[in-house]
């Protein structure tokens, strides 16, 4: 709405209102305001509550299954790859880089285990003993490790587990059983 007044040299200069003057366009701003302001405390909410939750730690049983060969051994190092078939990771493929820390069976060593899966990358280390091969060339293999890290999901996993298994000194090949907890 505008009005006209005279000015002081007689001119007629025509003003506007402001529009919250009019009551249909104050009501207009007013629901406009509400609006915004709910969307507002809406959003607000969703990012402080998403900003609050965090996610609970979920400890399970696990089970995985390795079957692998050597590919390399160089002094009393060595190195294999496996696949991994998980009960909570799912397939995946690994990378075993150990050493032999005992020069006679039974052997034992260290290890450290990089495992590829879909959602990831999970580290372990271990510890293991290897028992002198049988007439057939096949030893068994005992051990304990931890997860020590990784990528994706497993960046802050946590889990401990043992291992138990044969080894071929014939063909090389490796099958281990992994039971454990985890915890993401």
């Amino acid at each position: 709405m505008s009005t006209s007044q005279p000015n002081a040299h007689g001119e007629i200069r025509t003003r506007r209102r402001p529009p919250w003057r009019d009551a249909a366009r104050r009501a207009a701003l007013i629901r406009a305001a509400v609006v915004v302001g709910t969307i507002g405390l809406i959003i607000w909410a969703g990012i402080s509550g998403a900003a609050v939750a965090r996610p609970t730690k979920t400890k399970r049983a696990y089970t995985e299954t390795l079957t692998g060969a050597r590919i390399s051994l160089h002094g009393a190092s060595f190195e294999s790859v496996y696949k991994v078939v998980s009960t909570v990771n799912g397939a995946g493929a690994a990378i075993q880089d150990g050493t032999f820390t005992a020069p006679t069976f039974p052997l034992t060593g260290t290890e450290t285990f990089t495992t590829y899966f879909a959602d990831g990358v999970l580290r372990a280390t271990s510890t293991f003993t290897l028992t002198a091969p049988d007439a057939s060339g096949t030893g068994t293999i005992t051990g304990s490790g931890k997860c020590v890290g990784g990528t994706g999901v497993h960046k802050r996993e946590k889990c401990a587990f043992k291992l138990k298994g044969t080894y071929n000194s014939t063909t090389t090949v490796t099958n281990v059983t992994v039971t454990g907890t985890d915890t993401r």
